[in-house]
């Protein structure tokens, strides 16, 4: 009876010993691979994203990061501007910035355009760098998170890039 308690001691303690090893590895295998990428905006939006950052490096300054809140601001707000047909009006980024949610930013900015479906980011982005103002966004050094929403409607393409710093 003795023999048999031993025996069934040492399977249990190498079974811990080998549970144990497996999960160290299995940990340590997992803190060597990369970390999850981030979330990407689709393409349009990409290419917004990627056009804004290149002037901005061009500039001297960082790349904007993308940020799936921003994104879906200026997602509603694209979908709005879309079906209201009110023009280009922006949204109250005040009461935006003072509501639930947003106490991670010190500032937000928003930049607006209409054209035709098939404005390429490039025109997009050529459009803004000879606007002041929203050149002032795109090279805002304190920004340092966009997200671009492009809606289309009755053969136009409606732009809402939020930037966030």
């Amino acid at each position: 009876m003795k023999a048999l308690r031993g025996g069934f001691r040492r399977r249990l303690m190498r079974r811990t010993a080998l549970t144990a090893l497996v999960v160290i590895f299995a940990v340590g295998i997992s803190a060597c691979l990369p970390a999850a990428a981030p979330p990407t905006p689709d393409t349009v939006a990409g290419s917004v994203l990627a056009a804004m950052n290149r002037d901005r490096v061009a500039n001297g300054l960082d790349a904007l990061e993308w940020n799936n809140q921003l994104g879906g601001l200026g997602s509603t707000w694209a979908a709005h501007l879309a079906v209201a047909k009110v023009g280009l009006v922006h949204q109250d980024l005040t009461a935006v910035l003072d509501g639930a949610g947003y106490g991670g930013y010190n500032a937000l900015g928003e930049n607006l355009l209409v054209g035709p479906k098939t404005m390429s980011a490039d025109s997009m982005e050529t459009a803004w760098m000879n606007s002041p103002a929203h050149r002032a966004n795109i090279l805002r050094a304190s920004f340092t998170w966009a997200g671009v929403a492009v809606r289309s409607s009755d053969g136009k393409a409606w732009v809402v890039v939020e930037f966030g710093g």
